[in-house]
Order: C-alpha cells, then sequence, then structure tokens
C-alpha cells in the first residue's frame, strides 16, 4: 500500500494551507484508506511512529480528520470540503482576532502623529481612457461586479469597434462563471440593450441617474465625470481606496435598495 500521488499544485496549495509533510502525508493516507490506526499509518507512511500520533492529533485540530472512541483508535479522513470550511473559520477567528489588536494598539498611534495619508486616486482623462479603464476592471473581477450607466456611450453602440469586441469577451466570461453582476440603469437605456447581456446580470431601473461607473470586488471604484450625451465619459477618477470605494458601494446600494427590479416584456 502506498501514499496517493497528488499533483504539484495541490500538494502546494496544501502547505500554502499551512499543512506539514507528515500531516499532508497522513491525510492522503487515510483518504485512499478509510479508516486506519496510528500504528497502520505510519506502517504504509514514512511517518516515523513517534511521530505519528501528534502528526493525526494536529489534523484533527485543525479539522482535517476525526477519530473513532473504540481500542485501538482508528482516525479516518474528513471531506476536503469540509477541512477547508474549518480551516477557514480558523483563519477568519485568528485574523480578527489579531486585527482588533492591531486596530486598537497602533490606529491611535497613526492618529496621534497626524500622519498625512495619501489616497489612491487616479483621474483618467478621455473617454477611451475610461473605457479602457472600464474593461481592465471588468476583466478583473472576482466575485462581484456593480455597475452603473445612466445611458449607453455612442462609442458601445458601433459595431465592430475594439471596445464592443472586448466588452463581448468579458460577457462571455460572466456567462461561464459565479461573478456576481448587479446592472443599474433607466428604462430608457435598456432599449439599447438586448441579447447575452442582460442574462448575465441582475437589473434594476430608476426614472433618472445623474451619474455612473462601477465597483469591483469591493476594492476598486471607476467614478464617471462629465457625462455627456451621447458620448460617454470625458473624464473618470480610479480609486483602490479603501474608504473611497467604501462611499461608492454604500452609494451604489442607496440607489440600488430604492429602484425597480427588471421585468422584461415577453
Amino acid at each position: 500500500m502506498s501514499v496517493p500521488l497528488i499533483s504539484e499544485k495541490t500538494e502546494r496549495a496544501l502547505r500554502d494551507l499551512g499543512l506539514t509533510e507528515y500531516e499532508t502525508i497522513a491525510y492522503l493516507t487515510l483518504l485512499k484508506s478509510g479508516e486506519m490506526t496510528a500504528e497502520n499509518v505510519s506502517q504504509v507512511s514514512s511517518i516515523p511512529y513517534t511521530k505519528v500520533y501528534s502528526v493525526l492529533d494536529s489534523l484533527e485540530n485543525r479539522g482535517w480528520a476525526e477519530h473513532s472512541n473504540g481500542r485501538p483508535r482508528k482516525y479516518f479522513p474528513r471531506s476536503p470540503v469540509d477541512a477547508l470550511k474549518a480551516e477557514q473559520i480558523q483563519f477568519e477567528t485568528e485574523f480578527e482576532k489579531n486585527k482588533d489588536l492591531v486596530v486598537n494598539e497602533l490606529q491611535p498611534l497613526f492618529e496621534k502623529k497626524e500622519i498625512k495619508e495619501i489616497p489612491e486616486i487616479w483621474i483618467i482623462r478621455g473617454e477611451e481612457n475610461s473605457f479602457n479603464k472600464v474593461i481592465d476592471l471588468l476583466d478583473s473581477a472576482k466575485k462581484e461586479i456593480m455597475l452603473a450607466i445612466p445611458w449607453i456611450p455612442r462609442v458601445l453602440l458601433k459595431t465592430n469597434s475594439d471596445f464592443q469586441s472586448l466588452l463581448r469577451q468579458n460577457i462571455q466570461k460572466f456567462m461561464n462563471s459565479d461573478i456576481k453582476i448587479k446592472l443599474l440603469t433607466t428604462k430608457e437605456t435598456l432599449k439599447s440593450l438586448h441579447g447575452p447581456e442582460l442574462g448575465i446580470a441582475e437589473i434594476r431601473v430608476c426614472d433618472s441617474m445623474f451619474g455612473g461607473g462601477l465597483v469591483v470586488d469591493g476594492r476598486e471604484s471607476l467614478i464617471f465625470l462629465d457625462l455627456s450625451t451621447p458620448n460617454g465619459p470625458d473624464t473618470s477618477i480610479w480609486s483602490e481606496h479603501e474608504t473611497l470605494t467604501s462611499i461608492a458601494t454604500i452609494y451604489f446600494e442607496h440607489i440600488w435598495n430604492n429602484s425597480e427590479p427588471y421585468k422584461p416584456d415577453f
């Protein structure tokens, strides 16, 4: 009997999660057999008998294994899904505890010294540059996109434009992903939207909008300035600043919660 082989990437992922070499070997051994005594695990793996109990106990404490109450004690693996959930809970609990300690002690020092903070804000000038930044942000999205568009700029309605081609590629990516998209627009603008773009997003409409932009994964925001019909944004603000992005998110959600869900006409 031998330990099952796994890909290099998966082994590296287990190490990144904090499992030692012996813990990884022990877990893989249990996966292959289903249930084993500590002595059996030591016999079929490279783990010395003097260390195998501490390795298995560590796996159990981390949520990767469990043991029966009989004698001799037998160990069996938990599913990778459950084990990863246990790791996540432990990490988040530890992170919150450390965050509170660091913030409570260091934030007053930061504020006391009146350190000047330089927010991460960039001004983007020109319609084409603004649209390119939109594409970059959409392409980097991993979890959620909040998009507010008061109207469709003329450049998007041109057939065979480079920007429209890039947008179409992103739409295809979103159709095959779990990325959550919230699209906020007006009833009039919806008349210009058709096809796949309506199926990938949760859409809400309001009577009028005084600006537009997007927030990606709650970490980056792009706010359109100088919106002019039908051209689009001549100037926009892109920011990775946590507070500014949080404000943009709150503002979007306020309008979202006071808008009507889109009901297509059949």
